[in-house]
This record gives structure tokens, C-alpha cells and sequence, in this order.
């Protein structure tokens, strides 16, 4: 696809601030989702906002904006207001530069998997309701109280072979801080869901995994369950995987 089409980058900034609605914002949306090199564009022009917005560049940008105005108002005699506009745009363009450079260089260097991890997981809240008339089991409880390592015991027993009790002995391994565990019970969700031809906490189980990858610094793995959802908009955890988290994550890969 050729992502030149004239206006497109008025368009990205149109959706980057919420202003696309309805049939464009989809159509918009579909490009994105086909032409790697357009969500490039769009992911540079999110990461000069949030540069402009940390450094105060529109401040910065307006003063300088008024300094030029006021010199141009002398009359031409001469070539130098536009040297001095080449100037001042120079100025300014170097100083954008600077700044997302220098805002990057922060980011890269102060990014680490734990901070990725703790700004993105929520504990697992069980219902506190029963509508189809079933009982609390025994893992329940325990998770429920917080005695995560029973949770993990009865799993790892199978004194519960319920999907159910897999996915929170790998929540319970998450409260614990046991990559490796919770990776493993969530993967065995996974498996026994394409096993039995089932979906049972399947969105949960992906989106707690792939942080569980994240936190394990397996960022490949975490990048292919992300973009997964990302690109599902019927996924329960669709909306937290935003451009932000996956570009994060990339720059952790990159390190």
C-alpha cells in the first residue's frame, strides 16, 4: 500500500486525537492494520506528541513562532528575512530533533520489563456472584484469601483438573512473582482449551501470559500473543494492548 495518498498524514493526526469517527476511522484503521510502513509513521508521530507534551515544546515552538513574526515585519529590503525564516525553521526543527532524540534516549535507557509489567497487570478479581447455581471450590477460596501457594499446590496435585484451576495457579504464580510458573499454568490453559475445542478464560489467559512474558524478558514471545490481540477486536483485553505497550516492549527487545 502506498501510504503517501495525499492527506494521509492529516488523517493520522485526525485519529491520533480522537477527531476520526465512523466509516473513516475504520477504513483508517484497516490501512494501519495492512501497511507496516503507515504504523510506522503513525507510532513516530505519537512519539513526537508525547515528546512536545514532556519537554513543553508547544511553549518553546509558539516563542519562537512570535520572535520570527516580529522580524518579518520589517520591509523586504533584502534577502535576509528569508534567510532568517530558513533560520528560525531550522531552529525549530533541530530543536523537535533534540528532543525527541533526547526523549528517547530517556525512554530506552530508563524502561525496564518490571516497570512494563507493574504499569499493565491488574489482579484477577474472581465473581463474588453465582448465577448458575454451582459451588466455590476449594482453589477458589484459597486464591480468593490470598494463599497463593495452596492454589499452586492443588494444581500442581491435580487435585482440580478444571481449566479453571490452571489459570489461577498461573495468577497465583503472577502474585508470586514465579515467571516460570505462571507461564507454564497459563500455557497449560491454553492447551487443554484447543484440546477440548473450548475458549474457557482463553482472552484472560493470553493477556496475563504474554505479561508474564514481559516480566520473563521472552519479549518475542510476548510481541506475537500481543499483536494476536491487537488485532482481535473482539478480545476481552483488545483496548489494553495499545501502540504504546507493544512499542515499549520493542525497545525492551532492542536493549
Amino acid at each position: 500500500m502506498d501510504n503517501s495518498t495525499p492527506g494521509m498524514s492529516e488523517m493520522l493526526v485526525q485519529y491520533m486525537d480522537g477527531e476520526l469517527q465512523g466509516t473513516a476511522k475504520e477504513t483508517l484503521e484497516q490501512k494501519l492494520a495492512a501497511d507496516v510502513a503507515l504504523q510506522q509513521e503513525f507510532d513516530s508521530l505519537l512519539l513526537s506528541r508525547e515528546s512536545i507534551r514532556y519537554y513543553g515544546m508547544k511553549e518553546k515552538v509558539a516563542g519562537i513562532h512570535v520572535q520570527m513574526m516580529e522580524e518579518l515585519k520589517v520591509p523586504v529590503r533584502t534577502l535576509m528575512p528569508s534567510k532568517k525564516f530558513f533560520r528560525y525553521v531550522a531552529s525549530v526543527a533541530a530543536s523537535i530533533l533534540l528532543i525527541v532524540g533526547g526523549y528517547m534516549a530517556f525512554t530506552f535507557f530508563n524502561l525496564s520489563s518490571e516497570k512494563v509489567y507493574s504499569a499493565n497487570y491488574q489482579k484477577y478479581e474472581l465473581s463474588t456472584t453465582r448465577s448458575n447455581g454451582t459451588e466455590v471450590t476449594v482453589i477458589e477460596k484459597e486464591y480468593r484469601t490470598g494463599n497463593y501457594k495452596e492454589v499452586i499446590r492443588i494444581n500442581e496435585a491435580r487435585e482440580d483438573n478444571a481449566v479453571k484451576a490452571k489459570f489461577l495457579s498461573g495468577m497465583a504464580a503472577m502474585e508470586l512473582s514465579d515467571n516460570s510458573k505462571a507461564i507454564k499454568s497459563f500455557n497449560e490453559v491454553l492447551a487443554a482449551n484447543k484440546k477440548a475445542g473450548t475458549k474457557t478464560l482463553n482472552d484472560e489467559t493470553e493477556y496475563y501470559l504474554s505479561l508474564s512474558y514481559v516480566r520473563n524478558k521472552d519479549y518475542d514471545a510476548a510481541l506475537d500473543l500481543m499483536n494476536k490481540i491487537k488485532e482481535d477486536a473482539g478480545h476481552i483485553y483488545h483496548k489494553e494492548i495499545t501502540t504504546k505497550l507493544i512499542r515499549q516492549v520493542k525497545l525492551l527487545k532492542w536493549r
